[in-house]
């Protein structure tokens, strides 16, 4: 019992200077992101634009079913070339569900894909009192009904030069 109390003792005065230095001014800027770009492009080449606007974009986390907890809506006449796909850290994969509703001789059609990803998580403790950094990679495709996707960056870092993380063909 005593060489127990002995040794939190002097682990405690080890670890002292390290739990006294905080990090009062935090500068660390991280590159990481924890969205995926994705970018539409025509499955012809000399086809000029390609119609991306959906009705709406849900995330869902895969492994609970659970819907994402704010759907991310996009106006029917706002065209994006970008879209940021929150991902979910807590969990390794994200589904993505597109919805594009059209009216087809007064009947409502829904349009439906799916996008579903994979990747790795790692997260990198900071001095105490700057929080943690969190880094996406091994980024892969489990399942699309999209025509083609290709991913362009494996890691989720900011974007450089507009280039997407992930290219979808439709």
């Amino acid at each position: 019992m005593h060489k127990i109390f002995l040794r939190i003792i002097y682990s405690s005065v080890i670890c002292l200077p390290f739990l006294l230095s905080s990090c009062e001014n935090c500068t660390f800027i991280s590159d990481n992101v924890q969205f995926a770009a994705i970018s539409f492009y025509a499955t012809d080449e000399s086809q000029e634009a390609i119609d991306t606007t959906f009705s709406q974009i849900v995330g869902v986390f895969t492994r609970t079913n659970e819907a994402m907890p704010t759907a991310l809506d996009y106006s029917p006449t706002e065209t994006k070339e970008i879209f940021e796909l929150p991902i979910f850290t807590r969990v390794d994969t994200t589904m993505f569900v597109f919805y594009k509703y059209r009216n087809i001789n007064s009947v409502l059609d829904t349009i439906q894909d799916t996008l579903t990803m994979k990747y790795k998580v790692n997260v990198e403790v900071l001095p105490p009192d700057c929080g943690y950094d969190e880094a996406i990679n091994n980024l892969e495709i489990l399942y699309h009904t999209f025509t083609d996707v290709e991913i362009l960056q494996t890691e989720l870092k900011e974007l450089q030069d507009n280039k997407p993380h992930i290219k979808i063909i439709r």
